[in-house]
């Protein structure tokens, strides 16, 4: 009777269903006693077996730590079959180790959970499929259970004191260079005589000319515009009075009109020569020191922002200042951006508001100086524009000329490369070497100067680097380019060229190398030698432990050699 049932079952469910990769494993186990064994392995307390439905949830398992937790501990170009085996090997030997996570751990996992509302938490375990928070958080527990075993297991593969010995030795090791710099400029007379053809003086205009040469050249933004202006003297006018009438300011409102004003109206002026100045006075004149002149200044201020409430709305700017006791002053020429600082009268830095300003509208902030405020509007503006190549032809035939300096500077030196002798048996494309002093000798014959870099570790080394002048710009970057790849080096190999911009093109050779002297080691030094050595053997770690090639050496991994048909993608 329970045969027949089953049958019955099963024949239902493939007259409702498609059969999958797991629904088969279900009725396999029914008829066969138990799913396909995909791998067997040795654990400590015995022999194990990986069953396919425990490669599917391996599978699953990992693909949720990698990529919801951002826990992996396999290279993404690993195969993922083997991969998966291997993290199936975690699972059981977990829980033959007895591997628990507690709950401090899976709090301090949940925790950046605690900021989201209990809604969106819901959103965020059902997104993953989950129906319930507990299976959710159960899932992520068996995550950090395989990470906790991990860890357990990687503690043991601690560098020793040899391993961190030889990771400072690796990262200090000396090398030895000679090199000479071509500058560009030993090549400007050279290039001053080369005359560009048409079309690759189009090209450069349209697409060499860099930001600062572009800024140069290009026609500068400038702006035409007009102002309403108030004096001091006007303030005492009949026609100022009929329409400003002020009430006293009181201490407090001067003093904190000097603290908004201080950095633009009262800086203390600059000294003349040969009269020395108390530096306890600081950079601005005090309120003492400005007397009458602050309160002179409140009331233009004062009188000005009065008059901007009414000026917008008047129809003839000129005829509105007359009535009102103030000057109308209209600059009908365009004046550049950085000229307007040195406008007659009126110049000063706050006049570059006007480039944000709308057109015909005044701009509502005043510009005060001393003695005087005025409002002012744009009237028109030109904006930068790079003029057509006719016009300035010559600066860019000047810029183009200065651009084949490096050009030239290059071509010497694949030049002189070429000119070296090469082994008999070289190929293209193999490296020049050659002994020291006969690089240094050929370099001399081509009117280069030799320059020696010295033994240097081949990293940054506080305690024994040499003081190279500040303005040196080749020799820092030549160590990291050599240092960098000294592995890949042979002893004598030239090197270059290399283009070091405007420092010049460079033309090196690695003269030797030496271990780094063991006896001065410094503890900042050690502790990079300790990061390098424990990066090794965490590398080592991956290969020889969680691999599956790692798995197989320690617990037996081995394949069943056997056909799975549908096996549903992991």
């Amino acid at each position: 009777m329970r045969r027949g049932f089953i049958i019955g079952i099963s024949v239902f469910c493939l007259l409702i269903f498609s059969v999958t990769g797991p629904m088969g494993d279900v009725i396999t186990g029914w008829f066969g006693g138990g799913p396909p064994v995909r791998a067997t392995l040795e654990l400590p307390s015995g022999k194990a077996e990986i069953t396919t439905n425990l490669y599917y949830s391996a599978g699953n398992l990992r693909e949720f730590s990698e990529k919801f937790l951002g826990i992996g501990f396999f290279p993404e170009d690993a195969d993922t079959d083997e991969s998966t085996l291997a993290y199936a090997t975690l699972m059981l030997l977990a829980d033959d180790l007895e591997v628990i996570v507690t709950t401090n751990q899976l709090k301090a996992y949940m925790a950046p959970f605690a900021e989201y509302s209990s809604s969106e938490y819901q959103q965020i375990y059902q997104s993953q499929g989950y129906a319930t928070a507990r299976q959710f958080e159960a899932r992520v527990a068996s995550a950090i259970r395989i990470q906790t075993l991990v860890g357990m297991l990687g503690m043991a593969v601690m560098p020793s004191e040899s391993e961190v010995m030889e990771a400072w030795a690796k990262d200090f090791e000396e090398m030895d260079v000679q090199y000479a710099v071509l500058h560009p400029s030993a090549f400007a007379d050279a290039a001053s005589t080369l005359e560009p053809e048409e079309e690759e003086l189009l090209t450069f205009f349209a697409t060499g000319i860099n930001g600062m040469q572009r800024r140069d050249l290009e026609v500068e933004q400038a702006v035409s515009f007009d102002t309403v202006v108030l004096t001091a003297d006007a303030l005492n006018s009949d026609s100022v009075k009929a329409w400003f009438a002020p009430e006293e300011p009181t201490e407090e409102i001067l003093n904190g009109f000097y603290q908004t004003n201080r950095f633009s109206l009262y800086r203390r002026p600059e000294p003349e020569e040969g009269v020395e100045v108390d530096a306890a006075l600081g950079d601005h004149l005090t309120v003492e020191e400005l007397g009458d002149r602050l309160r002179a200044d409140y009331l233009l201020h004062k009188a000005i922002t009065t008059l901007a409430l009414e000026l917008p709305q008047a129809e003839d700017a000129a005829a509105f200042a007359s009535e009102k006791g103030a000057e109308y002053v209209k600059q009908d020429e365009m004046v550049a951006y950085s000229d307007l600082p040195e406008v007659e009268r009126l110049g000063h830095m706050q006049l570059r508001r006007l480039f944000n300003a709308e057109l015909n509208f005044w701009v509502q902030t005043p510009v005060q100086t001393d003695g005087m405020v005025y409002l002012a509007r744009p009237l028109d503006r030109r904006d930068r524009v790079m003029p057509e190549l006719a016009e300035i032809r010559d600066e860019v035939v000047t810029l183009w000329r200065e651009g084949q300096q490096s050009v030239l500077a290059t071509e010497a030196a694949d030049a002189f490369l070429e000119g070296l002798p090469k082994a008999e048996d070289a190929v293209e494309g193999d490296p020049v070497v050659m002994d020291a002093e006969a690089f240094a000798a050929a370099l001399a014959a081509a009117d280069y100067a030799v320059e020696q870099m010295g033994w240097i570790s081949k990293t940054n080394r506080r305690t024994t680097d040499p003081i190279w002048p500040v303005d040196s710009k080749i020799l820092p970057r030549l160590r990291f380019m050599v240092g960098f790849q000294l592995d890949g080096y042979q002893d004598g190999e030239v090197i270059g060229p290399e283009d070091y911009g405007e420092n010049g093109i460079v033309i090196a050779q690695l003269k030797g190398r030496r271990p780094a002297n063991t006896e001065e080691v410094w503890p900042s030094e050690r502790f990079r030698a300790e990061q390098s050595a424990q990066s090794i053997a965490s590398q080592r770690f991956q290969a020889d432990v969680l691999s599956f090639e790692g798995m197989a050496n320690l617990y037996g991994l081995t394949k069943v050699a056997q056909e799975i048909e549908d096996e549903p993608e992991l």
